[in-house]
């Protein structure tokens, strides 16, 4: 059986489903079919939420992520890695603000491409 996998033009609609609160910025957005733009809107979203120290969203917005990075298609997966694992992760890395209990809610396969991208990076 094929699995149907999220596509970019759904990225937009499962972000103002599950993060209502995003809305206002999606709007910003000049156009909602560029998934890299949407995915750097969802990263600016997930920051303020880390600054504002409300775990509990922050904890939601990686399960979507990872779902997306779990069930998109190509492109979805790509900008997942290489615009929300890739900021966040080192938002995480560098952030002194409860980075225990947000090390540990950035789990999972974001967690493990993010460290895919630290060792080949070699940083």
């Amino acid at each position: 059986m094929k699995t149907i996998l999220i596509t970019e033009n759904e990225v937009p609609e499962i972000l103002s489903n599950e993060l209502p609160e995003i809305n206002m910025e999606l709007e910003k957005l000049i156009s909602l079919n560029n998934v890299y733009k949407t995915m750097e809107c969802f990263v600016g979203f997930t920051k303020q939420l880390i600054y504002m120290g409300n775990l509990k969203e922050v904890k939601h917005c990686f399960d979507i992520a990872e779902k997306m990075l779990d069930e998109g298609n190509n492109l979805v997966k790509n900008a997942i890695e290489n615009v929300f694992v890739y900021s966040i992760g080192t938002v995480v890395a560098l952030s002194g603000l409860k980075t225990k209990r947000l090390k540990k809610i950035f789990n999972g396969s974001l967690r493990k491409e993010y460290n895919r991208q630290v060792s080949t990076s070699g940083i």
